[in-house]
């Protein structure tokens, strides 16, 4: 029986995200590091710098064959999970990830949430995603969390392209 391949997260070194993610594709390996564009301002200049979305992590997708291999790179510690388990991310989270950093250009990280209103949207590129719904100065943000490496990321949506899904007790 083969395995089918699914999605997991890599705990790396820090500030090794985009050397691991070209070791990895050159072992053949397939692998999905988000990128959003950022600022950084020095005393001198302003620049804009593709930054990692989540610092320290690397998405692979693998049947775990090949977890020794993955393993052996340089700046990867180990698989998140359980345990010492690898726990898998579901596809559908890594195509709203892939989507929201193609379509979104007001990204944010976010502190990791796991209650509040929760919301599907209903319209547009991002059709499908689900998320928490958050207020920041009267504009709503739509807050995706991926669970296993307990990490958000918001995105800016209007509140008409949004469908409730549950609201939040409290």
């Amino acid at each position: 029986m083969i395995a089918t391949p699914q999605w997991y997260a890599l705990y790396l070194r820090s500030r090794y995200e985009k050397k691991v993610n070209m070791e990895l594709e050159k072992k053949n390996v397939e692998t999905f590091l988000p990128l959003i564009e950022e600022v950084h301002i020095w005393s001198d200049r302003k620049k804009k710098v593709m930054e990692p979305l989540f610092r320290g992590y690397v998405f692979v997708k693998t049947d775990l064959r090949d977890k020794e291999t993955i393993l052996m790179t340089d700046g990867v510690v180990r698989f998140v999970g359980i345990n010492y388990k690898p726990s898998w991310i579901p596809e559908l989270q890594i195509d709203w990830l892939r989507r929201i950093v193609a379509e979104s250009m007001d990204v944010q990280r976010e502190q990791y949430l796991e209650v509040g209103g929760q919301v599907r949207v209903i319209a547009g590129p991002l059709i499908g995603v689900e998320g928490i719904v958050r207020r920041l100065h009267g504009i709503s943000r739509v807050v995706i969390s991926i669970t296993a490496i307990e990490q958000s990321v918001s995105i800016q949506v209007p509140a008409e392209l949004l469908e409730i899904l549950h609201t939040s007790k409290g």
